[in-house]
C-alpha cells in the first residue's frame, strides 16, 4: 500500500526530528555545567605559560571536583591528575614562591629539576567562578 509507506517515513522522519531536537537540548544544558576534563586543560595550559613553565601538557584528567555557594558567589573546585613533558631540562624553583605559582600548577611542594624529555606525573586543583560569562577560570579566562 503506498499510502501506508508515505505515513511511515513521516513516522520516522518526525522520530528523528524529536531525537535530534533532544540531543540538542542535551547539548545546551552540559554548556553551562561545571567544567570538565577540555576546560581544566585548557587553564593549565594557560597558566604554564603565564608562569614560564616550559612543560607540555600531554594528559590531563578531572579526577574530582565540587561546587563552592556563598549567598553572592558560585565557584567550583577541579582536582586535577595531569602529565607534563619536559622538553628541555627544567628547574622548579619553589622556595621563591611567594605566591599560587607554577609549582602549585605543577603539583610540587619543593624545588625539583627535571631532565629533557622528562615526564611529571603532578596532581593539582584549579578554581573557577561563575559569572555571566561563565566559568572564570584562574587563568581569567572565561568558559
Amino acid at each position: 500500500m503506498p499510502g501506508l509507506e508515505k505515513r511511515d517515513l513521516g513516522m520516522r522522519g518526525l522520530g528523528l526530528a524529536l531525537a535530534c531536537a533532544a540531543a540538542l537540548a542535551l547539548a545546551a544544558c552540559n554548556g553551562g555545567g561545571e567544567p570538565n576534563d577540555a576546560i581544566g586543560a585548557k587553564v593549565l595550559r594557560n597558566l604554564f605559560s603565564k608562569q614560564g613553565v616550559s612543560g607540555k601538557l600531554i594528559s590531563f584528567r578531572k579526577t574530582d571536583g565540587r561546587a563552592l555557594k556563598t549567598p553572592s558567589t558560585e565557584a567550583y573546585e577541579l582536582w586535577y591528575e595531569a602529565e607534563v613533558q619536559f622538553p628541555d631540562a627544567y628547574e622548579a624553583n619553589c622556595t621563591d614562591e611567594r605566591a599560587r605559582g607554577r609549582c602549585a600548577y605543577l603539583g610540587l611542594a619543593q624545588s625539583q629539576s627535571f631532565q629533557k624529555g622528562e615526564v611529571l606525573k603532578a596532581e593539582g586543583t584549579l578554581h573557577f567562578v561563575r559569572t555571566d560569562k561563565g566559568w572564570i577560570g584562574e587563568d581569567q579566562n572565561a568558559y
